[in-house]
This record gives C-alpha cells, sequence and structure tokens, in this order.
C-alpha cells in the first residue's frame, strides 16, 4: 500500500489551479485504470479537510516485491508533479 499526503503548498485551496486539478484528475484515472485491471485492491482517504495536518489517502495494491510497489507508487501523477508524497509499505490482508 502506499500513503498519499499533500505537499505543504497545496493544503491550502487558494493554491489550487487549474493545472494542479488536472493533475489530481490523472491520479484519480491512474488509481481507476489500475483497479479495473485489477492491481489495485482498493482506495480510500481520510474524511478530512484538505488543511487539515492528518488528511491522507491510501491506495492498497498488488505488487510483487517492494520495488514494484515503489515503481507504482512514484509513477502516480500526483507523486511526479509534487502534488502529494507517498511513502509505500508492506500491508497484509486479515479480513476481506
Amino acid at each position: 500500500m502506499y500513503v498519499l499526503q499533500l505537499t505543504p503548498q497545496f493544503t491550502q485551496q487558494k493554491n489550487w489551479t487549474d493545472e494542479t486539478n488536472r493533475i489530481v484528475g490523472e491520479h484519480f484515472n491512474y488509481l481507476k485504470t489500475n483497479f479495473e485491471k485489477g492491481i489495485v485492491r482498493f482506495v480510500g482517504k481520510t474524511d478530512y479537510a484538505i488543511d487539515h495536518p492528518d488528511n491522507r489517502g491510501i491506495s492498497v495494491f498488488e505488487a510483487e516485491d517492494i520495488a514494484a510497489a515503489n515503481m507504482f507508487m512514484q509513477n502516480d501523477p500526483c507523486v511526479i508533479n509534487g502534488v502529494m508524497t507517498a511513502t509505500v509499505h508492506p500491508f497484509r490482508v486479515v479480513f476481506n
């Protein structure tokens, strides 16, 4: 899984531009496309305002190893374009 967090600049709505919204749209489509391919298992986010310090998103997905997981995370458009930072973590489903 990887955990996403807005970079400090984007925790204030006034800093969002049409370009920022375009990138977030690409991020959404990246996750949706990979969900439809069966790679992404689920995606969600905390229900906080964008300026809340605990505002986070997660993506739980399949990867062969940590290197593949890092590559998947690093290809997220929000990570590529500096809108969000992300950290990858090993994740095991307990109940499904």
